[in-house]
C-alpha cells in the first residue's frame, strides 16, 4: 500500500480546478489595464507625428508669417507610414498665425475609427491639445471632450 501511494503523483481534479479559477480572475482583472495600455502604446506615434507636424508648422510660420493652408501644409507634411495608426493628418480653422492640425486615427485597440487628436495653436504661440478620446488613454497634456455633448 505504501508502495503504491508513493508512485501515483499528480494533481487531483479539485486542485487543477482551483488554479484555473484564479487564473481565470487574475486575468479578467487585468485585461482592461492591458487593453489601456497597448492604446496608450499605440498613441504614442500619433503624438510623435503630431509634434513632428507641429515643429514643420512652426517653421513654416517663421519662413512665410502665416499659419499653413491646405495646399500649403500638403506640400510639407510627412508621409504617413501604411500600418500607421493615424489615417490622416489636415489643417483647418487657419487665421493668421493660428490654427489647428487635425490627426484623425484608425480603429485599433480601444480607439474606433475617425477618433481624433487635435492640436491648436493660439494667438501667443502655444499648442493645446483636446480630443474625443478616454481621459484614461489620453496624454497628459490633452484634454478629452469625450462626454461633453451629452
Amino acid at each position: 500500500m505504501l508502495l503504491s501511494r508513493l508512485t501515483m503523483r499528480g494533481f487531483t481534479l479539485l486542485e487543477l480546478m482551483v488554479v484555473i479559477a484564479i487564473i481565470s480572475i487574475l486575468a479578467s482583472l487585468s485585461a482592461p489595464t492591458f487593453t489601456r495600455q497597448i492604446s496608450k502604446a499605440k498613441l504614442i506615434e500619433a503624438q510623435n507625428l503630431a509634434t513632428q507636424h507641429q515643429s514643420l508648422t512652426e517653421e513654416f510660420i517663421l519662413l512665410y508669417g502665416y499659419f499653413p493652408s491646405t495646399s500649403d501644409f500638403n506640400l510639407i507634411k510627412r508621409t504617413l507610414p501604411e500600418d500607421s495608426i493615424v489615417k490622416s493628418i489636415t489643417v483647418d480653422n487657419q487665421s493668421d498665425s493660428t490654427g489647428n492640425i487635425l490627426l484623425k486615427l484608425n480603429s485599433n485597440t480601444g480607439i474606433t475609427e475617425d477618433q481624433y487628436i487635435q492640436y491648436t495653436r493660439d494667438a501667443d504661440r502655444n499648442w493645446i491639445c483636446t480630443s474625443d478620446l478616454d481621459a484614461n488613454i489620453l496624454p497628459v497634456q490633452c484634454k478629452s471632450i469625450a462626454g461633453e455633448d451629452e
